[in-house]
């Protein structure tokens, strides 16, 4: 049996999306595996430098990640323009107790396009998934799906959607990989990186 061959990647990731939504809980859970219910604002952007190692089928990818946390609040808005230069991920989040937060994706998809990488990966992140049986007006499953959808339009390429609980960690490891596997797909690379002898 043969081991496992060793990729190293950088990757820088941004995560946008109104205030609120669990952006900076997402950050926190997946770096240093805790969650805090406390709400204090991102004020500009938070930046967190990550390494990790991520298997996919035979490849072991050694990845450095460069993750920027962005303020939700309109406020913000045209100040963080400038901090989605060249990122190649991106993870739309909304809250899906919020539908206004929902509503508001198309906005920072289109905000961010035309300054990412032009290989950059998208994912539609549905956060707080745990409060979903306490809301009755929950963005459903369906409809996140069906956001993605039309979104992948856009970039002629495909946009997954996935819900998330910080606060129980439910794919949140998942969302990450997927940004590194969408991004190399994207540049023409993952089914050479993964079958190369």
């Amino acid at each position: 049996m043969g081991s496992k061959r060793m990729i190293r990647i950088y990757l820088k990731v941004i995560l946008i999306g109104d205030g609120g939504v669990g952006k900076t809980t997402i950050v926190k859970r997946y770096i240093m595996r805790t969650f805090s219910s406390e709400y204090i604002p991102t004020i500009g952007v938070n930046v967190y430098d990550y390494k990790n190692k991520i298997t996919i089928n035979s490849a072991v990818f050694h990845a450095s990640w460069s993750i920027w946390d962005l303020a939700g609040q309109p406020t913000f808005r045209d100040v963080v323009e400038r901090y989605f230069d060249k990122a190649r991920g991106v993870l739309l989040v909304f809250d899906i107790t919020r539908r206004d937060t929902f509503e508001s994706i198309p906005t920072w998809f289109n905000t961010a396009l035309p300054h990412v990488h032009k290989a950059a990966a998208f994912i539609l992140v549905g956060n707080k998934i745990d409060l979903r049986n306490r809301c009755p007006d929950c963005v459903r499953k369906e409809e996140g799906e069906y956001l993605a959808k039309n979104l992948s339009k856009a970039i002629n390429f495909e946009i997954p959607y996935i819900e998330t609980s910080a606060k129980e960690g439910i794919n949140i490891e998942l969302i990450f990989k997927e940004v590194l596997k969408l991004h190399l797909k994207r540049l023409g690379l993952l089914k050479k990186l993964l079958h190369h002898p």
